[in-house]
């Protein structure tokens, strides 16, 4: 949103993609209510710009298949999982896509906007886990205090991200925490969570934000895992690392990615085996 807000300002055209709904957390950055997901049939773009992932696989089948999409640029700062051939900005030691989107948007010499720098730092603050994880830099924190400069709305994007739940998420929560376990000596921690515990809890699973998180905080864990089943014989698979282990390198093994430090894939198959082929990964990847 933030670059559509730059880019609108600079008298472009612009429409913006996301295969998947919008989880109703987000629903506070401005403009978050035009993403759309479907592609506008007959048209013909001038450019797409590819966001927070390396390759037009990541960004979905009705995507790639589109016809309109124009010439393809990429900004991200994920590491890619095979060469990239389109045009790009991948910047690794980026703490967020919405830092380097900030000096893309300096580089030719625009200012943000109160409503593009709320965006920026809204990315920014949720790629370094408030600037708990160890991806936040100097540079990091400096893009984050010119952002607030510029207006970024410090208090909105605080309250409607960690203050701001429904009761729904903390009966989700509860059911979800009764399923913790730990493997190879304490050190992994896993949650699972299934349709029905939602179903169950009055809410949708886009409830789960950041339960992954929770299990890293336990003294001796160094990697926290979280199995959501999404359907009937598919599981997304959230990793996190206190930092000795790359779990965006144990993601890849399984057609997903990130960053060393969190990452996440989707398995089809059995829940049980797809568990199991998990849990060994990170075992082999332990020191």
């Amino acid at each position: 949103m933030a670059l559509a807000l730059f880019l609108e300002g600079e008298g472009k055209d612009v429409s913006v993609y996301n295969q998947d709904p919008l989880p109703p957390l987000y629903g506070f950055i401005p403009g978050a209510e035009r993403v759309r997901q479907d592609l506008p049939r007959g048209r013909a773009f001038d450019l797409s710009l590819l966001l927070d992932c390396s390759s037009p696989s990541r960004v979905g089948a009705a995507f790639e298949g589109f016809p309109g999409k124009g010439e393809v640029v990429i900004v991200d700062h994920h590491p890619p999982l095979a060469p990239v051939e389109a045009r790009h900005l991948i910047e690794t030691s980026a703490a967020a896509t919405c830092e380097l989107l900030y000096r893309v948007i300096v580089a030719f010499g625009g200012r943000p906007t109160p409503e593009v720098a709320t965006a920026l730092y809204v990315g920014l603050v949720t790629d370094t886990g408030s600037f708990r994880f160890g991806n936040t830099t100097a540079r990091s924190l400096a893009v984050a205090s010119e952002l607030l400069e510029a207006g970024a709305d410090h208090r909105t994007v605080m309250l409607s991200l960690y203050e701001n739940y429904p009761k729904e998420r903390f009966t989700l929560l509860a059911k979800v925490l009764e399923t913790l376990e730990f493997a190879h000596d304490g050190r992994v921690a896993v949650l699972q969570m299934t349709r029905t515990m939602a179903e169950e809890a009055g809410g949708s699973q886009d409830l789960s934000e950041g339960f992954v998180d929770i299990p890293r905080s336990i003294r001796g864990v160094e990697v926290s895992l979280l199995f959501r089943e999404v359907d009937s014989g598919e599981q997304r698979v959230s990793m996190r690392s206190r930092g000795s282990v790359d779990v965006g390198r144990i993601a890849s093994r399984f057609q997903g990615g990130g960053h060393p430090a969190a990452a996440g894939c989707t398995i089809r198959g059995d829940r049980v085996a797809a568990y199991q082929a998990v849990l060994a990964a990170v075992g082999e990847a332990l020191p």
